[in-house]
């Protein structure tokens, strides 16, 4: 029994010591962990307060990730947006439009307009009572008298397929009159095909429900948007990461993101270029798998703003100029045909804009978007269209 008790308090003992050695141990390698840590954390902290007060610091984020549209504005937002180095002031409604909020009940006698576009549409460096679909809404209160209402769904850097989700999910309860696609032929169709060719949840397969794995994704997105807004220093790496991300990409970009040569507009005869993998080039071939993806698309939104109970039109904008692209080897034919066919009113402005290059007024310098000029001109131009559209109404 007295063994027993020796031998117990002898393993005891050297449990003891051999804790007590693994206490002072993990001691110590916990004060060297701090000691490393304490310059690392001041250095950061320096680095936050020199980017704060020196850099371009901008602390709201307007642009939001939804687990269905993508590509959002967050919702009852003030911030700025930067895009080829202009920095523009913006406004989001608690419904994450851009502009003043509207009652999505309508109101008995209110004739409501809903524009579905890109980039040229939302017109994020202009103010809202200057973009387009603002002026359209005064101007047509002086002709109808004052009870119309047009609501911008524009989001910049969306294409006909993420158009289609946004007035699926967005538009739709408002209940329009007249639902307006602005098609832009500068980016749309190589934007859809590219959505489709990445897996994108598919709007043409009423893809609309919201698994696990979007959600996981929608809470990583919203945290880097905390940081966005929270750390000048996220705000500066993640800036240059894109930068070097963008630069890499080029040399892994898979084929099908690949441009062609655009034709030389300085030749005496301009072909359009061959038909191949690239989206880009798609443009130009209306047989193309991204026409037949853009025209379904379109054929859709038809169908759920006919559902809807609002007449249905598209507006062409040429977004590009002579010197990029030579509009007369477009399919802009063979698309109005298409357009008639299927009974949608359309207007294009290519007449107008199509001989302009990116210098003109009408563009904003460097950048290509429309400015208030562009704006207030594409405004007057396609007013008259607009005007039929809502006596088809009556």
């Amino acid at each position: 029994m007295r063994r027993k008790k020796r031998i117990y308090g002898q393993k005891k003992c050297i449990y003891s010591l051999f804790y007590r050695v693994n206490y002072d141990t993990d001691m110590k390698n916990s004060k060297k962990i701090i000691f490393l840590l304490i310059p690392l954390v001041f250095f950061v902290l320096l680095l936050e307060s020199g980017l704060r007060f020196f850099g371009d610091f901008a602390p709201t984020r307007v642009l939001c990730y939804d687990p269905i549209l993508g590509r959002s504005y967050c919702a009852n937002t003030k911030g700025y947006l930067r895009d080829n180095n202009i920095s523009m002031y913006v406004e989001v409604n608690a419904d994450g439009l851009l502009g003043k909020p509207y009652s999505i009940k309508r109101i008995p006698g209110i004739k409501r307009v809903a524009v579905l576009g890109d980039s040229f549409t939302s017109g994020e460096a202009v103010t809202p009572d200057k973009k387009f679909t603002g002026q359209w809404e005064s101007k047509l209160a002086k002709i109808f008298g004052d009870d119309v209402e047009v609501i911008n769904f524009g989001v910049g850097g969306t294409g006909t397929w993420q158009q289609l989700q946004r007035f699926h999910v967005k538009a739709k309860k408002y209940s329009p009159d007249l639902t307006v696609l602005i098609f832009l032929w500068g980016n749309d169709i190589d934007n859809n095909i590219d959505q489709f060719k990445s897996g994108s949840r598919n709007p043409l397969l009423d893809d609309y429900q919201i698994g696990l794995k979007e959600n996981i994704l929608t809470k990583r997105k919203n945290f880097n948007k905390w940081l966005w807004n929270n750390s000048a220093l996220y705000q500066f790496t993640h800036d240059r990461y894109k930068h070097v991300e963008i630069f890499f990409k080029g040399f892994f970009r898979p084929a099908h993101m690949k441009r062609p040569e655009l034709p030389n507009n300085q030749s005496k005869s301009i072909k359009k270029p061959v038909d191949s993998i690239s989206i880009y080039d798609d443009i130009y071939h209306f047989n193309s798998e991204g026409w037949e993806l853009t025209k379904k698309l379109i054929l859709k939104l038809q169908e759920e703003v006919s559902s809807n109970g609002s007449l249905f039109a598209v507006i062409q904008i040429a977004g590009l100029s002579r010197k990029q692209v030579d509009y007369s080897i477009l399919p802009t034919k063979e698309f109005n045909e298409f357009l008639a066919t299927h009974g949608i009113d359309s207007f294009d402005v290519f007449e107008y804009f199509g001989n302009m290059d990116a210098s003109n007024p009408n563009f904003i310098p460097n950048d290509g978007h429309f400015s208030e000029t562009g704006h207030r001109n594409f405004s007057k131009i396609t007013l008259e269209f607009l005007v039929k559209s809502l006596d088809n109404l009556e």
